[in-house]
């Protein structure tokens, strides 16, 4: 959608980088993440000395790298394939297998497209980490997911509920961004499962967001974790209604330690 004057601009791949660090440094939402996948991942994998998984939407592959580990401790051999449509991402990804190898691990990448690609193996795990709101065609992708676990893989799909950052996006991205396309929650999904019948597990992790920043008045990094809950570049919008954002997100925030902490679980979708 081109950017109108009226809304604050798209931000720009650089600044989304430094928004999503940002996030991660006050989210508690990858540890929950990882802590869940060694929980639990192990009960869902094959037995056996080899192992298969295709990570969607990979992005810089910074979730991966700490997921390889958990699953190279339940097989001798994995093989990991990245799927990332965007080439600079892809160009990265391959310095970054070159630079950080792991022993017993095969790589390949896929620069495609994840709901048209045309992968012919069936993997043991297929990873869905907060990427359905970027595709389009979800239906496609979840049932592409389905169909690459085969009869025996596993699907996981990591997303975001209905709580937490969805509830500021409710309320104010139209007015900020001009566009609610790339919001998709955990609801909507398994409106979608149900929909087209692909059986699945749903569980929630608890995680949370320190928002301590967002409430500091001229707080770069409060700027930059706003900028990544609206997905745009908050510092253009009115300040009367960033004052109002601020001031909805001290009220579904709550005190914890001198901190002000906003709940933000995640759901995973076991298919």
């Amino acid at each position: 959608m081109p950017f109108k004057a009226d809304y604050a601009p798209p931000l720009s791949a650089r600044a989304y980088a430094h928004c999503f660090l940002t996030f991660r440094k006050y989210s508690t939402e990858w540890l929950s993440m990882l802590q869940w996948c060694r929980e639990c991942i192990g009960g869902l994998l094959p037995s056996g000395p080899r192992l298969s998984a295709l990570s969607v939407g990979a992005g810089n592959g910074d979730f991966d790298w700490r997921l390889l580990p958990i699953l190279k401790s339940q097989a001798t051999r994995l093989e990991y394939v990245f799927v990332e449509p965007s080439q600079a991402m892809c160009d990265y990804l391959h310095r970054r297998i070159d630079s950080e190898p792991l022993d017993g691990v095969a790589f390949d990448l896929e620069t495609s497209r994840f709901e048209t690609c045309k992968l012919g193996q069936a993997f043991d795990l297929v990873l869905l980490t907060h990427c359905l709101y970027y595709i389009p065609d979800r239906e496609a992708a979840l049932r592409n997911a389905a169909r690459l676990a085969g009869d025996k893989g596993r699907v996981l799909v990591f997303h975001q509920t209905p709580l937490g950052i969805d509830q500021v996006q409710k309320r104010y991205i139209q007015k900020v961004k001009g566009t609610e396309e790339e919001m998709y929650t955990s609801q909507e999904i398994q409106q979608l499962l149900d929909q087209v019948n692909i059986p699945y597990r749903l569980e929630q992790i608890d995680s949370h967001i320190d928002v301590s920043e967002c409430l500091r008045p001229d707080s770069r990094e409060g700027e930059a974790l706003l900028s990544f809950f609206l997905e745009c570049d908050i510092r253009h919008i009115d300040q009367g209604l960033k004052q109002e954002i601020v001031d909805y997100i001290q009220d579904l925030s709550f005190s914890d330690s001198g901190k002000r902490v906003l709940n933000h679980p995640v759901a995973v979708f076991v298919l």
